[in-house]
């Protein structure tokens, strides 16, 4: 079974509720310039957050999946590769498979994922349906970033962009209650974030020791365990998710099958409404560095 990607609500969230357990405060930009305050940060983004589910709706992507089950040693057994269009309906993702290892559906095929991605859609379309996902998916991931904080905090302007940079590492005054707390308890990263939009930019988090839970029962997660996510402005100004990438071994819900290695490209966005007003050419901006 393929590994599932992780979405662009858990590294936006990884990048809010962190930001608010910072309590760095670094020069940057100008000399005397403190960092601004978390808290306000993490709130901006959030109300932002709310008014992203509408925004999206007006985009369809291209997205491609490469995926690998890997061996104890690492060498690759099964590769799988899935092209896709995804859309969102009341900010949810849904994506409509239209190849399998570089062959098209067949017609069978093409009409039961029709129907699969019909489901979803009306699924999502009641809006306290949609609400209850996303509040559980936020709520996961406010649970994972309690165990974690921000350090090293900075500024620097990349491209004409203001943009904040900081360290992850665990929180050492935090008792964890859950899995996805435990798990974060082991992860160490980077993550910047566009200070003007309080949007995730880039973030890359490793695990630096092995975990076990119920002796491995329940779940685990090995040492090297890594994510990398990065998320680039549309021409209107709405942030996408581009890349997603990973590998490791991590055995429960939250994360992945074990011995995996993924990476899921998403492009050629374009609205399907006109209402869109047009503001200028999206800029890339930094990432920090993928891994093949």
């Amino acid at each position: 079974m393929r590994p599932t990607p992780v979405r662009p609500s858990f590294a936006t969230l990884l990048c809010l509720a962190g930001a608010a357990l910072s309590a760095a405060q670094a020069p940057a930009g100008k000399p005397d310039a403190p960092l601004p305050n978390p808290a306000e940060l993490m709130q901006r983004a959030l109300a932002d957050e709310k008014k992203l589910a509408a925004e999206q709706e007006r985009y369809e992507c291209r997205v491609s999946d490469e995926s690998a089950e890997l061996d104890s040693k690492g060498k690759i057994k099964k590769t799988e590769t899935e092209v896709k269009d995804q859309f969102f309906v009341n900010g949810i993702a849904i994506e409509r498979t239209l190849q399998k290892d570089g062959k098209d559906l067949t017609p069978d095929q093409t009409r039961k994922e029709d129907e699969r991605v019909m489901k979803q859609a009306v699924k999502y379309s009641n809006q306290a349906t949609a609400k209850k996902e996303n509040d559980k998916g936020n709520q996961q991931m406010v649970d994972v970033m309690e165990a974690m904080m921000l350090t090293n905090g900075r500024r620097e302007q990349v491209n004409g962009r203001s943009v904040l940079f900081y360290d992850i590492v665990p929180n050492p005054e935090f008792q964890a209650k859950n899995i996805e707390q435990r798990f974060a308890q082991v992860m160490t990263g980077t993550m910047s974030v566009d200070e003007q939009t309080g949007e995730l930019i880039d973030i890359n988090i490793k695990s630096v020791k092995d975990l076990k839970i119920a002796g491995g029962l329940v779940a685990s997660l090995h040492k090297g365990f890594w994510l990398h996510i990065h998320d680039q402005p549309q021409p209107d100004g709405v942030w996408l998710t581009d890349l997603a990438e990973g590998s490791g071994d991590a055995r429960a819900a939250l994360f992945f099958h074990p011995y995996f290695r993924f990476k899921e490209t998403t492009g050629d966005c374009h609205l399907y409404t006109t209402s869109a007003t047009q503001v200028g050419q999206a800029t890339p901006v930094k990432k920090a560095g993928s891994r093949d």
